[in-house]
């Protein structure tokens, strides 16, 4: 969990140096100017990616960034520049915001500030920064490069090798890390480096890249320019190449989900259609007035921490700012379930050191002055989590140029007719159809896509809606067991009830269960009155994570004995038809994120999460699980 930052200072001359390698961060005559001679014009940029609709660059070692800023600033100069850029770059001690304006070159010193100015804070995993409205994102791998580089999802045109000379830091050169950073070249894909070391050449040929000598840059008689080039078929399965079908998708469900995942579509230039059985937007679950947003906490840094990490900054990077209707930035404390649970987090804030922006252990007392209430206990507080009004969200979203919504549409059947997936009525008549579909309609997603492995069950829940002037102090949101939110508008909520089986269970235990709830999150709570409720019907999958990601073709997969044991990425899938449902309670932590892996997926981007985590969503996973244990 914890990452080693960058220790920098400047030797003699000027140059940054890490004393922890005994190493300079670039050529001493200047880290722009190397970066333009070694990396760029070695992997014959700009005129590789000219009209292209997108490039990919991986690098192997950010530093400070340099050679990213020199990309960006090649790519913002060039008039025949590929329409999306991404840059993905591995790091293990990554600067601080400081330290990339301090010791930036002079020549990048704008584009630093600017970098700086949305630097994620230092936590392990993916993190995306966007600039020039997401036409280039940088996503920023921070760890070990060995641990990170077999769980990146990415075919990538060109490789910057950079990191400290082979003599300082030979792990980074080694050549199982070259052959599992050269298992994601497209074809004709090229690598650039300043090291003519053996070590590295010899593993860039056994990786399949044919390699020349050329000119270095400065004092460096030589560089070295590779093209991948393997002399015979070396992989089972080729890196992600961009999407060149038709841009037009079907989305069936306007909830958080689709409608999310629609925007992120629409973003790329794609025409998408919205149907839903709703009047309009977010009728279903994603209707709620205010809900929490805040990530997970786990001494392991398990799956959920890590999914929920991910899944918030997704989400406050797609939620508009300024928008108080939207979305209120005022902390989320979630507080302890006992004393003993708090003792536990409190030994996880020492081992963890976490930054105190992402989460904080605060006592009781401390933390009435953030929630504005006295809390029962300690627990932790979030300064990033937020209030956010997911039906407002939903509608938000599907104001995007390129996507057109129709409510009251309801869907009885989808087929697949000439390469298009097709939305048909009860009467058989198509309503919709687009070469690409996303079903993202919670429970009924499993009938529509015809899967008998994708246990989603309906689960209600209701909230008791309070008078206006309760809860008058609560300036944050609370969670815990339960929840408690204040939004601007007056709307004021306590909940929520988990109801499973057809029976309702009556209004007054329903009341009486929120404000027990409550009572278990205020160290002395207020008198309240329920005025009415907010019900709503998650839809929860057996392991309470959604199912997003390519449908599987079960039929094919259950025919094929020789797929019985099968890893995920061996199964069938259905062309060009996509889950992202079976969200449950976690819809605003995961809804944005799920949409940016989708279209990630579609179009054949940089995943924004690591390969283990996205197989924990993959909704062929419970039928990977059956085909095991057919086997």
């Amino acid at each position: 969990m914890k990452l080693r930052p960058a220790l920098i200072t400047r030797e003699p001359g000027g140059a940054p140096f890490a004393p922890d390698y005994g190493d300079v961060y670039a050529n001493r005559a200047g880290a722009a100017a190397q970066a333009r001679h070694v990396f760029l014009a070695g992997s014959g940029l700009p005129a590789r990616w000219a009209h292209r609709a997108e490039f990919v660059v991986l690098e192997n070692g950010f530093g400070l960034g340099a050679n990213f800023l020199a990309t960006l600033a090649a790519w913002r100069a060039d008039p025949a520049r590929c329409a999306r850029l991404h840059y993905v770059a591995l790091e293990a001690h990554p600067p601080t915001a400081a330290q990339l304006v301090e010791f930036a070159d002079p020549e990048l010193a704008s584009l630093a500030a600017q970098l700086a100015a949305r630097w994620p804070l230092p936590l392990p995993g993916l993190h995306r920064i966007e600039f020039d409205d997401g036409r280039v994102v940088l996503t920023l791998a921070l760890g070990e490069a060995q641990t990170l580089a077999p769980r990146l999802a990415l075919g990538f045109d060109t490789l910057y090798l950079d990191g400290f000379a082979p003599e300082r830091n030979p792990a980074m050169w080694e050549p199982g890390l070259v052959k599992s950073l050269a298992r994601l070249a497209r074809p004709d894909a090229t690598a650039a480096t300043w090291c003519t070391a053996r070590v590295l050449k010899d593993a860039l040929a056994e990786a399949g890249f044919a390699f020349e000598l050329r000119p270095g840059y400065a004092g460096k008689r030589e560089m070295l320019a590779a093209r991948y080039a393997p002399r015979w078929a070396s992989r089972r399965h080729e890196p992600p190449c961009a999407y060149r079908g038709g841009r037009r998708a079907l989305v069936i469900g306007a909830g958080l989900a689709g409608s999310l995942a629609a925007r992120a579509l629409a973003a790329r230039g794609w025409t998408v259609q919205v149907l839903d059985a709703g009047p309009v937007p977010g009728s279903g679950a994603s209707a709620l007035a205010w809900g929490l947003l805040h990530p997970q906490v786990s001494a392991d840094d398990n799956r959920l921490a890590r999914l929920t990490r991910a899944g918030c900054a997704a989400a406050l990077r797609a939620l508009p700012a300024g928008d108080a209707s939207l979305v209120q930035r005022r902390g989320v404390f979630q507080i302890a379930q006992d004393e003993a649970e708090l003792e536990h987090w409190r030994a996880i804030a020492a081992a963890l050191e976490l930054p105190a922006e992402h989460a904080r252990l605060v006592e009781g007392a401390q933390a009435e002055p953030l929630l504005g209430l006295a809390p029962r206990r300690g627990g932790w507080w979030f300064a990033q989590g937020a209030l956010v009004a997911a039906g407002r969200w939903c509608r938000h979203a599907l104001a995007a140029p390129g996507v057109q919504f129709r409510g009251a549409t309801e869907v009885a059947s989808l087929a697949q007719r000439e390469g298009e997936w097709c939305a048909l009525d009860a009467a058989g008549r198509v309503l919709a159809q687009a070469p690409v579909a996303i079903l993202a309609n919670a429970a009924d997603a499993p009938r529509l896509a015809g899967l008998a492995h994708a246990p989603v069950a309906p689960v209600r829940g209701r909230i008791s809606l309070l008078a206006e002037h309760d809860l008058a102090g609560l300036r944050a949101g609370l969670a815990g067991d339960g929840y408690a939110v204040r939004g601007g508008d007056g709307w004021v909520g306590v909940g929520a009830s988990y109801e499973r089986g057809p029976e309702a269970v009556p209004a007054e235990r329903v009341h009486a269960g929120n404000l027990q709830r409550l009572a278990r999150l205020l160290a002395d709570p207020p008198a309240v009155l329920p005025v009415g409720f907010y019900a709503g019907v998650r839809a929860v999958s057996r392991d309470r994570l959604p199912l997003v990601g390519p449908v599987a073709d079960e039929a094919a997969a259950l025919a094929q004995p020789a797929l019985r044991g099968a890893r995920l990425h061996e199964l069938p899938r259905l062309p060009g038809l996509h889950a992202a449902f079976g969200f449950g309670s976690r819809g605003l932590a995961l809804a944005a994120l799920a949409a940016e892996l989708l279209a990630a997926q579609i179009e054949g981007e940089p995943w924004p999460i690591e390969t283990d985590l996205a197989a924990s969503l993959d909704p062929a996973r419970f039928l990977a699980a059956h085909l095991r244990r057919q086997g």
